[in-house]
């Protein structure tokens, strides 16, 4: 078997104890666990699985989407823009020509005007 997938499969038996504690009893037996599934110490989240490294923003020209692009969570501005600028799309959108303004909302949206 796959790595994790029993741990993983024994904390969905406990998710969906409370709404169906005899299946769930059923399924904690067949996993091989002892004892009751009401009574197993409830599962606890990991923080660093759910913070995100990269975050994906939409990349517009003049208001119309053309692109996603994805920058590292802890991106600055500048960073952003250049990454921006180095699209095949929106280069070929600015045909050599230099934006008038990159508009940035961090976390958010990246806006070119041209």
């Amino acid at each position: 078997t796959l790595p994790g997938l029993h741990d993983a499969v024994a904390m969905l038996v406990q998710m969906f104890a409370p709404m169906m504690p005899h299946l769930a009893e059923e399924c904690w037996k067949v996993l091989g666990h002892q004892g009751s599934v009401a009574e197993a110490a409830w599962p606890t989240a990991d923080p660093g699985l759910v913070s995100e490294n990269e975050i994906t923003l939409p990349v517009q020209v003049n208001g119309k989407k053309r692109a996603d692009l994805v920058v590292p969570a802890d991106a600055t501005r500048e960073a952003i823009v250049a990454a921006t600028l180095e699209l095949d799309v929106i280069r070929n959108v600015l045909a050599g020509k230099d934006p008038k303004r990159v508009i940035v909302v961090p976390g958010r949206i990246v806006n070119v005007v041209v």
